[in-house]
């Protein structure tokens, strides 16, 4: 008989990333949540061609990612402990123990091989600071001199960071230092001469309010540096690939016509010419993967490749599903269109090696061919799945109001009743979206006997440009008839569900929509806001992005007091009726504590019931990627919630 999800399940159940192949052997990186050490372990795990576990690659280490395949080794980024500095290591593909090939003070961050050799080259970040102190009996003062010092996520930004490139060949045992920097920069990719490497950085790093990011190509024989996308300084590029000849360069990236929200697309560089291409010609499909889970950890974040030097692959994110496409002659054609989410990838010889979810499925390992045949590798968690229950989530879409198609999921209840609650659960971003991945949290939910309503209203991610656009400037407007809306179709087509047990919840975004919500309806029994934005006027100076983020969102500046007041949750506090739990992290810096403070502090003193949970140790993703004993918790205190208010 199968088994119900608990939330403790979270601790069993592994993810995929990362996978690369390589002549004779696929790889992967397998994390998990560790309930001992309260951390996240990862390993690297190899398999013959016929899809036989072959061994972890890495020495159990206590983490292990980013496998990159050389000529002869295998090369990967590992922890020996919780404690320690990432560092480089190489094992050969014949077998043996996993050789630490570094022993730096600081961690390294990335590495990329070069083409056919057993030479690569890799990142590190050199610094004196943490980006998050801890108590200390003499702490010093920290001096800022940017509006954009900190990130959600990381912490305050070294002022006296280093970021260096060095290259090492396992034939000869070289290690050099090849270039450095004093701004950050993502590394690439290097071209199969071993000479060039592409790099992206900021064009103009000491102007916080230019948000440029261009591809470099670093001649590392000499140091010279070129811009090839100078042309487009306003620009954002997020990938930059050399094809396998060196003779042109696929990028992704977006213009700045819609600000952050322009959609991303492939482009191409062609150094005989020095041309820039447009591939594409603005698809209504986007190259980027927006799609919202909880379920995935160690991403590559690759969204193009080349199969060959006249043609490529790349991925987008479309009504909530992976649409893949390949470029070939001067054409434009989808190989893969299926209900599922392809939540990692990588190109070799003329395929691709994939993990990939459906709603149903946490993860699955596979090779994806360019004619769209799928074929199953590996499944880590295969007896888990077999002895439990999931709840499929049913698509449908609804008309808006104003005729406008509006796509959603529902979760029945695992174990419905004769009257069931229902619970609306609005994702972040704004410009996330859900689909058609696994999603945990959801699944624990409708075991404990709760319907999930999962909707993408107007402002959404995979549903086109002007859809994306649509809430900008206007939040809790028709995006907010949106969710209300959908709630009544789903309860006017379900009887099901009790109209007397809706349930509201959400974080960031979701956050302030359901603060939003509880203080322009009463027809929720309870909320939970998670996270939230409730004060514009505040938020615009105190979050690392408000500077960038409000003006871009709400169409106006932090002078703007009328309009920010107008679109703060808090300025309807005063209505609240509706019993609300406020969580929020400690160490956020997207939306700062105090966001849900003066939210929290404004019901008491109206009398409304409201209750705060404080995260400590926690940043704004808490519940993507925050502490694991605190990631159960906050799915046990929002079930518990609701519990309390039916």
């Amino acid at each position: 008989m199968s088994q119900m999800l608990t939330e403790e399940d979270f601790y069993k159940l592994k993810m995929l990333s990362q996978p690369v192949e390589t002549d004779n052997y696929y790889f992967v990186t397998q994390t998990y949540m560790d309930k001992q050490s309260n951390g996240y372990r990862s390993n690297i795990l190899g398999f013959d061609k016929g899809g036989k576990f072959v061994g972890n690659f890495d020495n159990d280490n206590y983490a292990s990612k980013s496998p990159v395949g050389a000529k002869d080794y295998l090369f990967f980024l590992s922890q020996s402990n919780a404690d320690s500095e990432f560092q480089l290591f190489q094992v050969k593909y014949t077998g043996g123990t996993a050789q630490q090939v570094t022993h730096l003070a600081h961690s390294v961050e990335q590495v990329i091989a070069v083409p056919g050799t057993n030479t690569v080259f890799f990142k590190t970040r050199e610094t004196k600071e943490v980006p998050k102190k801890p108590y200390e009996k003499y702490p010093s003062v920290r001096h800022v001199f940017r509006v954009n010092h900190k990130a959600d996520g990381f912490g305050f930004y070294p002022t006296d960071g280093l970021y260096v490139l060095y290259s090492y060949n396992t034939d000869d045992q070289r290690l050099e230092k090849v270039y450095s920097a004093k701004q950050d920069f993502s590394l690439t990719d290097v071209a199969s001469d071993g000479v060039r490497v592409a790099v992206i950085t900021d064009n103009k790093p000491d102007n916080d309010l230019d948000y440029g990011r261009g591809v470099y190509v670093l001649d590392t024989s000499n140091q010279h540096v070129d811009n090839i996308t100078a042309n487009n300084p306003e620009w954002v590029f997020t990938h930059a690939k050399f094809s396998p000849d060196g003779s042109k360069m696929l990028l992704v990236g977006r213009s700045d016509k819609y600000d952050a929200n322009t959609q991303f697309s492939v482009y191409g560089y062609d150094f005989n010419n020095q041309k820039f291409l447009d591939y594409v010609n603005e698809m209504e499909e986007e190259t980027a993967d927006f799609l919202f889970t909880d379920f995935t950890q160690n991403l590559s974040d690759e969204d193009a490749f080349w199969v060959n030097n006249g043609a490529f692959v790349f991925r987008t994110a479309y009504h909530g599903r992976t649409k893949m496409f390949l470029f070939q002659n001067g054409k434009v054609s989808s190989f893969y269109n299926e209900a599922e989410r392809i939540t990692d990838w990588s190109v070799f010889n003329n395929h691709l090696i994939v993990t990939y979810s459906t709603g149903i499925l946490p993860v699955m390992m596979a090779t994806l061919s360019l004619d769209g045949y799928q074929a199953d590798v590996f499944n880590p968690n295969e007896r888990f799945d077999q002895e439990h229950e999931y709840v499929k989530p049913e698509r449908f879409v609804y008309k808006a109001s104003d005729g406008l198609a509006i796509e959603g999921w529902l979760m029945e209840p695992a174990k419905p009743k004769e009257s069931n609650p229902l619970v609306l659960y609005i994702h972040g971003g704004p410009h996330y979206a859900y689909g058609e991945n696994f999603f945990f949290e959801m699944q624990v939910h409708a075991a404990n006997g709760y319907g999930i309503l999962l909707l993408n209203p107007r402002g959404s991610k995979t549903y086109g440009q002007a859809f994306c656009q649509e809430n900008v400037g206007h939040y809790g407007e028709k995006d907010f008839t949106d969710l209300m809306e959908g709630m009544d179709y789903v309860l006017a087509h379900h009887p099901e569900f009790d109209k007397n047990l809706q349930y509201c919840a959400g974080g960031s975004y979701g956050g302030f929509m359901t603060t939003w919500v509880v203080g322009h309806t009463n027809r929720f029994a309870g909320a939970v806001a998670q996270r939230p934005v409730t004060d514009w006027i505040s938020f615009s100076g105190t979050s690392d992005i408000g500077f960038m983020f409000t003006p871009q969102e709400l169409k106006t500046d932090r002078y703007d007091i009328e309009t920010l007041w107008k679109y703060s949750p808090l300025a309807y506090a005063k209505k609240v009726k509706t019993p609300t739990l406020v969580m929020q992290g400690e160490w956020d810096t997207r939306t700062p504590i105090g966001q849900g403070e003066e939210f929290f502090s404004a019901l008491v003193e109206n009398g409304t019931e409201a209750e705060m949970s404080r995260y400590p140790q926690s940043w704004h993703g808490v519940s993507r990627n925050g502490l694991p004993n605190l990631r159960v918790e906050r799915i046990k205190e929002t079930r518990s919630w609701w519990d309390k208010h039916q």
